[in-house]
């Protein structure tokens, strides 16, 4: 068995088709046929049955199948580590970041980018556990700032900074003329909010369950900037973190603190434990973890 099979079998897994798989592959369908044969007699197990509804994964088809995408993808990045090890002070640098970012990630790129001007950097929005994960897993980032906890036995995940959630609302607002705002404040109010996945949703729904108050909610976004505009047009109130509101309030609109214990939020950097990463990405890792302790 050799890595050119296992290629040949996953292909024709996702097409489920040998002649689809055929033309991508760029071989004739008897070759790749033939090659899957050789391979079931070689470990002596029946992959893939055929049928008139087409292709299926036998018992044992759909175990190989899953193990050998994890072989595919561990030598693929493999392969990306051994070129990243060549590039020495060159090269791309991939990173995962949330929509907070931009309050303190320019002030650290600036330096960076001074001490190490060859390096390209590519900026990717990540969000959602099971992305961040992925992304990683894929070898799309070198490592990725994100609000969620992962729990994950080959990630990494430390702790960067922990910041409070405020509140936005429109100049207009009677929330203006309070002294003090509190969830109870808010529960007749129409509220804007992230849709259901993200960890910035989960946080704000859990500060109103912790104080027993049932919110309002109006709209249900994607962006934190929809939000914004929302609020900007004075059709509800959005809670966003601390670093993020920041940038974005406008004179349409006005940032209140939110007298609760319960919102806050930690933002971690989460990398591959084990994957190799290039000396620019572990100063960078450094330069940003500096940051934040000179912080404290």
């Amino acid at each position: 068995m050799d890595l050119r099979q296992l290629r040949y079998f996953n292909t024709i897994v996702q097409e489920m088709s040998y002649s689809k798989a055929a033309k991508l592959l760029h071989i004739s369908q008897p070759s790749l046929s033939n090659a899957i044969m050789k391979l079931e007699k070689e470990i002596d197990s029946r992959l893939l049955e055929r049928n008139t509804r087409g292709i299926e994964l036998t018992e044992a088809g759909a175990l190989f199948y899953s193990r050998s995408q994890d072989l595919l993808r561990r030598f693929n990045n493999m392969q990306v580590e051994l070129e990243e090890m060549k590039q020495v002070g060159s090269g791309t640098i991939s990173i995962g970041l949330i929509e907070s970012f931009k309050y303190w990630f320019p002030k650290i790129i600036r330096t960076f980018k001074h001490d190490h001007p060859t390096i390209h950097l590519e900026v990717r929005e990540i969000l959602g556990e099971e992305h961040v994960i992925d992304s990683l897993n894929q070898y799309q980032v070198h490592f990725t700032i994100t609000n969620q906890p992962i729990n994950h036995a080959e990630i990494t995940a430390t702790p960067l900074y922990k910041e409070n959630f405020m509140l936005l609302v429109h100049k207009d607002d009677d929330l203006n003329e309070k002294d003090s705002v509190t969830l109870q404040d808010l529960k007749e109010k129409e509220m804007i909010i992230s849709t259901s996945g993200f960890q910035t949703r989960d946080d704000i729904l859990g500060a109103f369950k912790n104080e027993l108050v049932t919110p309002n909610i109006r709209y249900e976004i994607e962006r934190l900037e929809t939000a914004c505009s929302l609020v900007d047009e004075g059709l509800g109130f959005t809670i966003l973190p601390e670093s993020y509101i920041k940038s974005v309030a406008t004179r349409n609109t006005a940032i209140l603190e939110i007298n609760s214990m319960f919102l806050e939020r930690t933002v971690y950097m989460a990398y591959l434990t084990d994957r190799y990463l290039p000396v620019s990405v572990c100063k960078l890792v450094n330069e940003i973890e500096s940051f934040f302790k000179s912080k404290q």
